[in-house]
């Protein structure tokens, strides 16, 4: 009897598979799964290692060794937490501003405080200026400082020679944003103690002692009082008690006081055109004033007739006609006028505490050379014939 079944077809593999098939596909998948830890297992020991190195960088970088007092190579140790000055230019890269931190010893790893700008997302927002920082700072302080918005200074300069008027009138057009009236009343009647100030006979103003420099203001911020602080401080550098007893020794004048010093060096200030001269110039006052004489000193009269616009206007007259009651006349008065008639530079205050060593007693000025010399004479006959010969 004939087979009444029908071929087979082919399977439908969409219905089933084979359990050999099944065990290959799920291998694969577990091969696959073991791979993909192992990559994410080495990332993890790289993350933690590297974590680690970071971390422990970064907890060097806090310590607080000796810094330096300038923002550039070479740098000179200071003591520690002391302020310092840390400069980032337009232009440096977070490498050079972390190796110079590093230089000045203001972090302990240059690497360390890169890579923690760069967490920090802070790498193209470290702004260019000037920055007042301190030692013993972290780094998250250093950043957070150098990301602040920085306040602008700008300079004043003050001029050897000008008297506190004039003073006035160049912080006014300084832009420093000072009240120049208060300013000026400190000059004229400001308390302030120092030892330097206290040989000022009573009713003295400060001329003589705001020392010429340039000093950097904050405008609107500074006040008048911390300017006026800063240049007496800044005089204090100059005139300490060593350079006073140096000037008593090396004039012979033991009684010598700084008030007196400081009067005669703002009357060399005036006179002196050359920087050699300085020494001899101040020889001739101070010899004039041991022996009790008058000064006869040109400036000193111009001060007695300054006013607004002609600070030290020309000597037209005679000098002794000139403001004849004023004490500052010194063809008039005997010995020193009360105080200083400017602010003499450290030249000029280093001549008088250590002049040349000479009789002169009188000089004109060499108007053959034109240059700002001077001719001195011993006698007032070798005098008068320098100033027929020197004179026009």
């Amino acid at each position: 009897m004939a087979d009444q079944r029908q071929p087979a077809g082919p399977r439908d593999v969409r219905l089933s598979a084979s359990p050999a098939r099944r065990n290959g596909g799920q291998s694969r998948d577990r091969s696959a799964a073991l791979r993909i830890g192992a990559v994410l297992l080495s990332l993890l020991v790289v993350s933690v290692f590297a974590f680690r190195t970071i971390l422990a960088e970064f907890s060097a970088g806090t310590g607080t060794p000796p810094v330096a007092a300038v923002a550039t190579a070479p740098v000179a140790t200071v003591l520690p937490g002391a302020q310092v000055t840390f400069v980032i230019e337009k232009g440096d890269t977070t490498t050079t501003v972390s190796e110079r931190l590093a230089q000045m010893g203001l972090v302990q790893s240059a690497r360390a405080f890169r890579l923690l700008v760069i967490w920090r997302g802070a790498e193209d927002r470290l702004r260019a200026g000037s920055f007042v920082v301190r030692q013993g700072m972290t780094m998250d302080e250093l950043i957070e400082a150098f990301l602040a918005p920085q306040v602008r200074e700008t300079s004043v300069t003050f001029i050897e020679g000008h008297r506190i008027e004039e003073h006035a009138e160049t912080l006014g057009k300084s832009g420093a944003n000072v009240d120049v009236a208060q300013f000026l009343s400190l000059a004229r009647e400001g308390a302030f103690a120092y030892d330097f100030l206290q040989a000022r006979p009573v009713g003295t103003t400060l001329e003589g002692y705001l020392f010429p420099d340039t000093y950097r203001v904050i405008p609107g911020e500074t006040t008048p009082e911390q300017l006026v602080q800063l240049m007496l401080k800044r005089f204090g550098q100059v005139g300490t008690p060593k350079f006073l007893d140096d000037a008593r020794k090396s004039t012979r004048l033991p009684g010598l006081t700084m008030h007196q010093v400081v009067t005669i060096a703002s009357v060399v200030e005036r006179e002196a055109v050359l920087a050699n001269e300085r020494p001899k110039i101040a020889a001739v006052y101070l010899n004039r004033y041991r022996d009790g004489e008058g000064l006869f000193a040109d400036p000193t009269v111009q001060y007695a007739a300054g006013k607004v616009g002609a600070w030290w206007p020309p000597l037209r007259d005679a000098p002794r006609t000139i403001a004849p009651d004023s004490p500052y006349n010194t063809y008039v008065a005997r010995g020193l006028p009360p105080g200083p008639i400017c602010s003499p530079g450290e030249a000029s205050l280093r001549a008088v505490a250590a002049p040349e060593m000479t009789s002169a007693k009188y000089f004109v000025r060499n108007d053959v050379k034109n240059d700002g010399s001077h001719v001195f004479a011993t006698t007032l006959a070798e005098h008068e014939a320098n100033r027929v010969k020197y004179q026009r």
